[in-house]
């Protein structure tokens, strides 16, 4: 009759691994909350070039965005971390926009009456995939460059 075996630690966990996790959760949820609510403070920064809104507040928010995505990646050394980062970002800013309450970010549908305004929140809430997109694939590459030069 065989011997009932005690399981033991599961080869591809490390001793750890679910705290390491946990802390990679919550530094995506923390870079991701840091993202959301300064972008949604700077897009707010609106320059005029006579009648024409130059929303240079929203370029600088896509890029803290694309930093702050890059930086968790790496700082955890997971790429789903980086991705993880930019979904919370991009739900926080739509849990912000949603609040009729709040009117941190004009609707792209008040173009005509507050276009610099408008311009702005649209080029905050729909362009936070490009740099999220270029965030992950650059972790990706630098992940593969650290591996190759580690192994």
């Amino acid at each position: 009759m065989p011997r009932p075996t005690v399981p033991g630690p599961r080869p591809n966990k490390a001793p750890g691994a679910g705290a390491a996790s946990l802390l990679s959760v919550l530094a995506a949820l923390a870079a991701g909350a840091l993202a959301a609510v300064i972008g949604t403070i700077l897009h707010a920064l609106v320059s005029y070039a006579g009648d024409v809104p130059l929303p240079w507040g929203a370029i600088l928010a896509l890029v803290l965005t694309g930093a702050l995505t890059y930086w968790v990646g790496l700082l955890r050394g997971k790429l789903w971390v980086s991705a993880l980062t930019g979904l919370l970002t991009y739900v926080f800013v739509a849990l912000i926009s949603l609040d009729q309450q709040n009117q941190m970010i004009v609707s792209t549908q008040l173009f005509k009456v507050l276009p610099g305004p408008a311009l702005a929140g649209g080029i905050w809430v729909y362009g936070i995939i490009v740099p999220v997109i270029a965030a992950i694939l650059l972790v990706s590459k630098q992940l593969r460059v650290m591996a190759r030069s580690s192994g």
